[in-house]
């Protein structure tokens, strides 16, 4: 898959996606879904986090050295999340990043987002790369 196919995949799934949770940071689905892609290119398909590219990952998942997670609007693991960095921040264009489903989960609501980019991040990459090497 290409980067226009991967930004036209990802844009279409988004705009499924938008819900009232977005409504306060994100006017309307069509503002919602730009931004991703926007965001999409900017973090060059890359978790915010641990800087992994989402096509790594889903070859990590596809060779079942990752799992995923089945959830009521699709499979967490294989697509980009949207973060909240401040969680009482909301959902907004300044205060959200993509994530890789295993960051995100990670960070959770405990840590502070620079916190965790800085001291777990990159420890995430080394493990992926390492699970790279086991292909």
């Amino acid at each position: 898959m290409d980067d226009r196919e991967l930004i036209a995949t990802e844009r279409e799934r988004v705009l499924k996606l938008f819900s009232s949770k977005h409504k306060t940071g994100f006017n309307d689905k069509m503002e919602f879904a730009e931004w991703f892609t926007s965001r999409l290119e900017k973090q060059n398909f890359s978790c915010y986090y641990c800087e992994t590219s989402i096509l790594e990952i889903r070859s990590l998942i596809d060779n079942g050295l990752l799992k995923t997670r089945k959830t009521g609007y699709g499979w967490r693991g294989p697509v980009l999340e949207v973060d909240k960095r401040s969680n009482h921040l909301g959902y907004n264009p300044e205060n959200c990043v993509l994530s890789c489903y295993y960051c995100n989960n990670d960070k959770s609501y405990t840590l502070d987002s620079e916190a965790y980019k800085r001291f777990f991040g990159p420890n995430r990459k080394v493990f992926f790369k390492y699970l790279a090497t086991l292909q």
